[in-house]
């Protein structure tokens, strides 16, 4: 199975593939359409018609889960039931509840059965319900496969703050090695949700991984960003620099005018173009993080230390087997 980049989108313009970037799937989050009150004009086809999607490019739809945790909001699992039910998709992904990377086994286990107890009941009327496995090994581990076995597609969720470093000593490490575990445990396509960056993306690649999402090519392009191949995010407006990597150097200006090259004839898109204009950067982010998506990795990359370490250990866990990938991890979790 190719892997497949899914690319999420609010309900709100630039529509990447309007524009002629390739998309084969788009994500679009429950609890924007609660917060905005759109249901009503989602309804049957109606999100696909908005988004002007044709039937050629699958339509996942995300619970919104830590958004609605981060707000602060309680949603009832027959709301989304609601939601879902009303909306002609591909995907629904099952509203879970993310355990803190900080939580206690108990804490842990606790969220991980209330998302086991959601996916029950969202699944008993909800064709294609997509499971999401969270962190864990041994009894816990087993336990969700023993619920999501028959599911057609599955989900890992819950590991964004792992790559953001904020699961102590061995963060990352911790996140690819349960990646690889659950994708050696189980038989059916794995999404990986939230994590389709430009540098996790070969790690997702390498380990087998089926697919991912992710929204950066429109928050990179807000502020002032964009996504050059092999070099990750750049600054190219002249907002003012907050995080992340300084302003394009003159290498990575010629990176960027090779890439728009090869773009020539599809988006059409210049130098000047990346430097003013909000949506010229979006474009351009889509179609890099698809380019990245359909790429092998092949070490010539400029990468940090750190993830070339990382892409080394994901070659190393495809190649092992499921009894020493789970001991590795119950190592880094003790």
């Amino acid at each position: 199975m190719r892997f497949k980049l899914v690319l999420g989108t609010i309900i709100g313009k630039p529509y990447p593939w309007l524009y002629g970037v390739r998309v084969r799937a788009v994500m679009v989050n429950a609890y924007e359409i609660l917060s905005k009150n759109l249901l009503w004009r989602v309804r049957g086809r109606g999100l696909r018609r908005i988004l002007g999607l044709g039937d050629e490019v699958e339509l996942w739809i995300d619970s919104g889960g830590y958004q609605f945790l981060r707000h602060g909001v309680d949603v009832s699992v027959d709301r989304i039931a609601r939601i879902y039910s009303s909306i002609d998709a591909d995907y629904y992904v099952s509203l879970d509840y993310p355990p803190s990377p900080r939580d206690s086994i108990e804490i842990r286990a606790l969220k991980i059965y209330k998302s086991i107890r959601s996916y029950r009941e969202l699944s008993k009327t909800i064709e294609n319900t997509v499971p999401v496995y969270h962190l864990s090994t041994r009894e816990l581990l087993r336990i969700q496969y023993e619920e999501y076995h028959s599911a057609n597609y599955v989900c890992v969720g819950g590991l964004v703050p792992y790559f953001m470093q904020l699961a102590g000593k061995h963060s990352r490490l911790k996140a690819v090695v349960f990646l690889a575990l659950v994708r050696k445990l189980v038989e059916q396509p794995v999404h990986a949700l939230g994590l389709a960056s430009p540098a996790v993306l070969p790690i997702l690649r390498l380990l087998g991984i089926n697919s991912a999402d992710t929204m950066t090519w429109r928050q990179k392009a807000a502020y002032g960003k964009v996504i050059i191949p092999g070099r990750g995010e750049r600054h190219v407006s002249s907002r003012k620099v907050r995080f992340g990597p300084k302003y394009t150097s003159g290498d990575d200006w010629a990176r960027l005018e090779y890439y728009l090259r090869i773009l020539n004839g599809k988006l059409r898109l210049s130098l000047s173009d990346l430097v003013n204009d909000f949506t010229a950067r979006a474009l351009f982010n889509a179609w890099s993080l698809q380019y990245i998506a359909e790429k092998p990795y092949n070490g010539d990359e400029i990468i940090s230390p750190t993830f070339r370490k990382l892409y080394e250990k994901a070659r190393e866990l495809e190649k092992k087997n499921i009894n020493e990938i789970e001991e590795h991890l119950q190592k880094l979790l003790s």
